[in-house]
């Protein structure tokens, strides 16, 4: 079973959490709330080039968090994609209305 380790980084007008390794149904546990708790406060930044699984579980979250952003106020941005996980977001027809990033100077 895969693993899904967190790296947070605080910015001038971000959070940012580097998502390493498996973003899917067993690992996104306390990740979940702590995202949508995260999108309520701040800017969020979620550098995803070391995902190596992004799966429909994932994307649910990520979609959720979004759109939880979208009315609160903030943003959320996915920064530097892996092939994997630009593949399982290119999958949802939904690409183009994310705010897709390659550097934190991008976050404004």
């Amino acid at each position: 079973m895969e693993q899904l380790n967190i790296v947070e980084k605080d910015g001038a007008n971000y959070h940012l959490y580097e998502l390493i390794g498996a973003l899917n149904a067993y690992t996104l546990g306390e990740f979940e709330s702590t995202l949508y708790d995260a999108v309520k406060k701040n800017n969020i930044v979620l550098d995803m080039s070391k995902l190596i699984e992004l799966d429909p579980s994932g994307i649910g979250v990520l979609m959720a968090a979004f759109n939880d952003s979208e009315e609160i106020g903030t943003k959320l941005y996915f920064m530097s994609i892996s092939n994997e996980a630009e593949k399982a977001i290119a999958a949802t027809g939904f690409k183009s209305l994310f705010n897709m990033i390659n550097s934190v100077t991008e976050v404004n």
